[in-house]
């Protein structure tokens, strides 16, 4: 692992601009697919990796948000500030043993927002597949607020799991009209505030065992924002 401190602090506001933090498996990205539908800036800032008291390296990056409200686009996702996964990914989920993740968050302003804060991964029965419609898109909620809501809300939960991370959670499923993917969203009944950690690993099993993939299926994306 590259020395935590060796990497420089950088702000971007390009729509698609990334940070990779060479020799560690993680960037950090300014994600604005929606831009178009943005009045305003977002940008996003890799801070540094910090040493953890348990020994694992963590990613602390900033989000800073400047959009205009505008009723005609809000419910149009404009994007987000993420860390995301370059390494140990193209996997199928029955040869990953554990994906032990944490996952702290603070806001800092008392303006409106609409947003949430998640886990976002993209699977595939092809390896390295994230683009086509076979691709399956998978978002575990963690907190949310300014109203809103997953794919699939208007059509109700469409299964329940009763315990995982320490509460339950509702499972809520449609396609992207944007993309053509299925997007399955877990939302626990419980938010979760300012803190997370698990092992990812469970989430995929849990939807394994409700019959939405099968072990084989080969995790090809994988990212937190």
């Amino acid at each position: 692992m590259t020395n935590a401190n060796s990497f420089p602090p950088q702000k971007m506001c390009g729509n698609d601009d990334r940070d990779i933090l060479e020799g560690t498996p993680w960037l950090v990205a300014n994600s604005m697919y929606g831009a178009s539908a943005m009045v305003g800036s977002h940008c996003t800032s890799f801070d540094k990796v910090q040493n953890s008291p348990g020994g694992n390296p963590r990613v602390v990056f900033t989000s800073d948000s400047a959009i205009e409200y505008a009723a005609n686009t809000d419910n149009v996702c404009k994007g987000y500030a993420n860390v995301g996964l370059i390494q140990n990914l193209q996997s199928t989920i029955s040869s990953i043993s554990t994906i032990p993740a944490s996952y702290d968050w603070t806001r800092t302003s008392s303006t409106k927002f609409k947003g949430n804060i998640c886990f976002d991964f993209i699977l595939s029965p092809t390896k390295g597949d994230f683009t086509s419609r076979s691709a399956q898109e998978l978002m575990l909620w963690l907190q949310w607020e300014g109203g809103q809501l997953p794919i699939g809300w208007d059509r109700g939960p469409v299964a329940t799991i009763p315990s995982l991370f320490g509460t339950s959670w509702k499972l809520y499923e449609d396609i992207n009209t944007g993309n053509g993917m299925t997007v399955h969203s877990m939302l626990p009944d419980t938010q979760f505030s300012g803190s997370f950690e698990g092992d990812l690993k469970e989430w995929f099993e849990a939807l394994v065992g409700l019959g939405r993939f099968a072990e084989g299926t080969f995790v090809n994306v994988g990212n937190a924002g």
